[in-house]
């Protein structure tokens, strides 16, 4: 296996010239580079990423945290699996690594700050997850670099993104309301995060400002998976005032109740009418297509990457809060009533 040492004979320049020219720092003629470059590549000599990160205190790797059950991975998810491919675009360009947590289980018993603790990592990117305040205090005192996706604790200063959820649930909601439907259920999740939490309000304040009266029975808790979605139509058609449309705070669960829907040999819209969240590629291709509020998943996973690793490489970074906005697509799914 070929050394730096090996680089600087090939080169025929000092070690302190290969060293300077693998950690990209100045003071080298650009024909002093170029040797230098071509001697790596022809000895195929891979610089040790743990030694340069010693020299800047980094190791040029991101943790990405994601909150899943035991028995669910990434893939099964197009929310993740979106984020993740935005995050590796900007990652590559930036000679970046990434780490993902292999960590399941609970929430509550999830250590976020892990990899930035142990060194595995520089900084971590929390997707869809809620850290403790113990955790976000953390985050905010010792200046972690971190960015979190979908939650927020507004005592705390952290970077984050997210996306127009109350407005866009508003919408989608006097839509329904447009199209004559004054019983509508939320289907939320089991872990009530920033954007769990807008997106119901938004919901409410539709309700409330068309006049329409709130059923408590009408908002249940899944748990994001395409099955708790299927248990949802299920309690729905239990309840004695079911509802006539569903707002899905996710694609997937709104997957689910499709899922359920044709099992029992019933048709959409006519069983229930079905708004998602999160504009999943395939809700254009389902029977009828789903109406859904698109976020723009990928953009928001490169501008997570390019933020936390703008504070990875300047200790006076000011946290960024970057909101995008959703798309409002109109699908099938929508039984008209009046």
């Amino acid at each position: 296996m070929a050394t730096q040492k090996d680089v600087a004979k090939l080169a025929n320049v000092s070690f302190i010239t290969v060293s300077r020219v693998i950690n990209n720092m100045g003071n080298v003629k650009p024909e002093t580079r170029e040797k230098v470059e071509a001697a790596i590549k022809q000895l195929n000599y891979y610089p040790n990423s743990i030694a340069q990160g010693l020299n800047k205190n980094r190791v040029k790797t991101l943790a990405v945290e994601t909150a899943l059950p035991k028995d669910q991975t990434i893939e099964e998810t197009s929310y993740y699996t979106r984020l993740l491919v935005g995050i590796e675009k900007y990652c590559i360009n930036k000679n970046y690594d990434i780490l993902i947590s292999s960590q399941r289980g609970n929430i509550s018993d999830f250590d976020c700050l892990e990899p930035y603790y142990k060194r595995k990592a520089d900084g971590v990117i929390i997707l869809g997850s809620k850290p403790t305040e113990e955790q976000f205090r953390k985050i905010s005192d010792e200046n972690i670099p971190c960015v979190i996706i979908g939650d927020r604790h507004e005592s705390f200063n952290s970077n984050y993104i997210d996306t127009e959820n109350f407005n866009g649930v508003y919408e989608a909601t006097c839509y329904l309301i447009e199209q004559g439907h004054t019983k509508i259920g939320f289907l939320a999740g089991n872990v009530w995060t920033q954007n769990i939490e807008e997106r119901l309000k938004g919901y409410q304040k539709a309700m409330r400002d068309n006049n329409l009266s709130i059923n408590e029975e009408w908002i249940f808790n899944g748990d994001f998976s395409k099955q708790s979605g299927g248990r949802a139509f299920i309690y729905y058609q239990n309840l004695t005032n079911s509802p006539t449309a569903i707002i899905s705070s996710t694609d997937l669960m709104a997957i689910g109740i499709y899922d359920e829907i044709k099992d029992q040999g019933l048709n959409i819209p006519e069983a229930i009418s079905i708004i998602g969240f999160d504009g999943h590629e395939l809700c254009k291709y389902m029977n009828p297509p789903l109406t859904t509020l698109k976020q723009p998943l990928e953009q928001m996973g490169e501008e997570a990457a390019k933020i936390l690793i703008q504070q990875v490489e300047d200790s006076d970074y000011e946290p960024q809060h970057i909101v995008f906005p959703v798309e409002f697509l109109q699908g099938g799914s929508v039984k008209k009533l009046n």
